[in-house]
């Protein structure tokens, strides 16, 4: 018997997931359970199955490491590119497993499935040109369950599809001048100038300030599991598009300007979603400025260099998706139960959503890095690494600068530095803080209903969870230090 091919599988039990949960899509229970084994099943394939070697699932031998060829390209699953799926599946199969008992809208499920056959596409074929394009047909398809069969408001879903287009002309362009300084190897500039419109693109595709103005947009318009869903598995498929790139142009994370303008990226994104999440009226649109200044220092992690860089990145992706995740499942109980999540009208809506108001703050503390969460770890890590990048009196700063003369003003970057990463999590604080104040009101909110019992389950498995990565913020460290080695990026 002929093996089955694993990237056959990825490609297909989504698809064929997708078409039978579009014709379902109204019946939560059947739809949520098949969307969620669908996940799942692929899920363990990705955690379990061998690259190297056949092996036997429920009777059928499957090759998971076979090459398939497709329109004349060739289709193979690379070990970092199966680590990439199993953390996307893994957190596709929560969100649909929350979205049976609170309902993200009939779209959710069958779109988002394809948006994970996609997602494996893009893996499989493991070029930067033709991913770049797949994913622009992904958040084109992502748009839908954005909009969650919503017509008052289009602005999340817009702006979420405005950047990232206009991110695909400069990134083909920048894919463009690499192959080109592939066919004139003595013409360098050709590849040096490849990583202008290359920063202009990933910027638009990492929301890097002043393009991440959509993340506040979606987290204010879509269901908060789509956002969630956004905000980290699509977010982590922009950063696999990322080290594609950077895997076509290798010097370009030894390149101590192209760190530089990382490092700076980063802190102006983590300050800024900070400072604007302190002001917030709403914990929708606070929800999204926090997760923006968060993904700020998963930039500052890469910008840090070398392996152990990216491992704090990739470390704390995995973090994060959590984080993220929980304060995702607590607002939608907020918004379902509460019918707004503005700040003015939760008075007194704590005593009624305890659980829910219980995985907000532990959610915000995350995201802002406080002591005892699970945002702590990899937040107090990767400060330190750019603080001994800020810091012109710390060894690291002084090995980097010897011979060096001294910039005028360059003794205040560690300063500067300094204020970002507190004005992120002060920011984060303070904004939660505003939104729990109303929430713990004396108003007597006989209009809302009580927290559902099974939602409020997932949400204190979550917390679990979290509170787990705050105690033991390894326990997601060798599989990521896999996923590092498997890119063989240094």
């Amino acid at each position: 018997m002929t093996p089955l091919p694993g990237p056959l599988v990825l490609l297909a039990l989504p698809l064929l997931a997708a078409a039978v949960t579009y014709l379902v899509r109204r019946l939560a229970l059947l739809a949520a359970l098949l969307s969620a084994l669908t996940t799942g099943t692929l899920a363990i394939l990705c955690l379990r199955l061998p690259l190297d070697r056949s092996a036997f699932v429920l009777g059928q031998e499957v090759a998971f490491g076979r090459p398939v060829v497709i329109l004349g390209r060739t289709l193979v699953l690379e070990p970092a590119g199966q680590a990439w799926l199993a953390f996307a599946f893994v957190l596709a199969t929560i969100f649909y497993l929350f979205a049976w008992r609170m309902s993200q809208g009939h779209s959710f499920f069958p779109f988002s499935l394809t948006v994970l056959s996609l997602f494996a596409l893009i893996v499989l074929l493991g070029t930067f040109p033709l991913g770049i394009l797949v994913f622009a047909i992904s958040v084109t398809l992502t748009v839908f369950i954005i909009q969650g069969g919503q017509y008052t408001g289009v602005r999340g879903a817009q702006r979420y599809l405005i950047v990232t287009l206009l991110s695909v002309p400069f990134l083909l362009a920048a894919s463009w001048l690499v192959d080109q300084s592939l066919l004139v190897p003595e013409n360098a500039s050709l590849l040096r100038s490849a990583l202008l419109p290359a920063g202009m693109g990933f910027a638009l595709l990492l929301a890097a300030f002043p393009f991440g103005t959509w993340m506040p947009a979606v987290a204010a318009d879509a269901p908060p599991i789509v956002a969630a869903f956004v905000f980290t598995a699509g977010q982590a498929m922009a950063l696999y598009l990322g080290l594609l790139f950077v895997q076509d142009t290798p010097f370009s994370l030894n390149d101590p300007a192209i760190l530089a303008g990382l490092q700076l990226a980063g802190l102006v994104m983590t300050a800024a979603g900070g400072v604007m999440a302190a002001v917030q009226r709403d914990f929708g649109r606070f929800f999204g400025y926090a997760a923006l200044s968060d993904l700020g220092l998963l930039l500052l992690a890469v910008g840090a260099g070398g392996s152990q860089g990216l491992t704090q990145a990739l470390l704390h992706t995995a973090n994060r998706a959590v984080v993220i995740t929980l304060l995702a499942a607590s607002l939608s109980i907020l918004r379902h139960r509460a019918t707004t999540d503005h700040f003015a009208q939760l008075q007194g809506v704590a005593r009624r959503v305890p659980i829910a108001a219980m995985g907000l703050i532990l959610g915000g503390l995350s995201l802002a890095g406080f002591p005892f969460t699970a945002g702590f770890p990899t937040h107090w890590a990767i400060s330190r690494a750019v603080w001994n990048w800020a810091q012109p009196l710390s060894p690291l700063a002084q090995d980097r600068m010897a011979g060096v003369d001294s910039v005028p003003g360059q003794e205040w970057v560690w300063v500067l530095t300094l204020i970002a990463l507190l004005a992120s999590s002060l920011g984060i604080c303070i904004g939660l803080l505003r939104g729990l104040s109303a929430m713990l009101g004396t108003a007597d909110r006989d209009d809302v209903a009580r927290q559902p019992l099974v939602a409020s389950l997932m949400v204190l498995a979550l917390a679990a969870l979290a509170t787990i990565l705050a105690i033991y913020p390894q326990l997601f460290l060798e599989p990521v230090q896999k996923a590092v080695e498997a890119l063989s990026l240094f």
